[in-house]
Parts: structure tokens; C-alpha cells; sequence
């Protein structure tokens, strides 16, 4: 027979064991720290090779990248803006700026997606804001709501030469 303390010692792991394969199983499933992700990617779909100068009516070709680690479904709602260098926007506040796109995605938790993005801007300028708001649907109101997220692009839009 085993003495008293290897006993001991072999429940106290057993009871160790239990307790983490219980908290384990009750823990699955749950989203600790909830977030979603947007991102802003250039036409080679990658982070940095981004136009930064466009002719007026020039098709802008960009990727955007959503993830949801929500802990559930989410129905994601982008709007592409246009502002300037005074547009002001934070994670509470989204962009006053005209709405040029619209973007939606319906994803599962742990899901992401990249949707193409194909933009004109009509006149010229410098210091264009191409603004991109994750918005998602309250499922309560069954209305859009800001979500916080942004991501944006400073471009230079010029005329073509006659």
C-alpha cells in the first residue's frame, strides 16, 4: 500500500487537475476581451503601397480587411467618407463628411474577410481624408451604430492634363 503522504500528494493533483478541466470546459466559448478589426490595404493587398496621388474620377483601388472576435455574429456596416485635414473624427465621434461608400459584411465570430473597394473622387484637391467607420447593427434598434473604429487615407487628387 502507498504511505499517507504520496496518497495525499496524489489527490491534491488529481483535485489540481479537476479543477483546471472544469474551469476549462466553463470558460469554453466565452470572449474574454471582445474587439473587431478594420484595416485599410493598398491594390496588392498589403499594408503600405497605397496611392497617394489620383487623377479626379480615377478608380482607387483598395482592399479592407474586418474581423470579428466579438463572441458572436456581427453584421459590419463601413461607410467610405471624404474629408480633409479639419475633419475631425475619434472612437466616439465618427467623421462629418459625405458618405462616397458603403460596405457591408455579415461575419460569424473568429471570422474575417477583405472586401474590394473601388472609389472616385469627383474634384480636384490636396489633403483628401478617405475615411473608412466600422459601424455595426444594434440589434435592439435595428439601426446602425458607430462603432469606433477608422482607419484613413491622405491623398492628393489632380486634374488630367488637357
Amino acid at each position: 500500500m502507498l504511505d499517507e503522504e504520496v496518497q495525499a500528494v496524489i489527490l491534491a493533483i488529481v483535485v489540481v487537475a479537476a479543477v483546471f478541466a472544469i474551469s476549462q470546459y466553463l470558460a469554453a466559448g466565452r470572449v474574454v476581451e471582445p474587439f473587431s478589426e478594420l484595416g485599410l490595404l493598398g491594390p496588392n493587398k498589403k499594408i503600405g503601397d497605397y496611392p497617394k496621388e489620383v487623377l479626379v474620377n480615377e478608380s482607387i483601388n483598395l482592399y479592407l480587411y474586418i474581423g470579428n472576435h466579438e463572441g458572436r455574429s456581427i453584421y459590419y456596416i463601413i461607410y467610405g467618407k471624404l474629408g480633409n485635414k479639419s475633419t475631425f473624427i475619434n472612437e466616439t465621434v465618427p467623421a462629418d463628411a459625405p458618405t462616397i461608400a458603403r460596405y457591408e459584411v455579415l461575419l460569424p465570430n473568429d471570422y474575417n474577410e477583405t472586401i474590394p473597394v473601388n472609389i472616385t473622387v469627383p474634384s480636384p484637391g490636396t489633403n483628401y481624408r478617405l475615411i473608412f467607420e466600422m459601424w455595426v447593427l444594434n440589434e435592439t434598434t435595428m439601426t446602425p451604430q458607430y462603432h469606433g473604429r477608422w482607419v484613413q487615407l491622405w491623398i492628393n487628387v489632380t486634374s488630367p492634363t488637357p
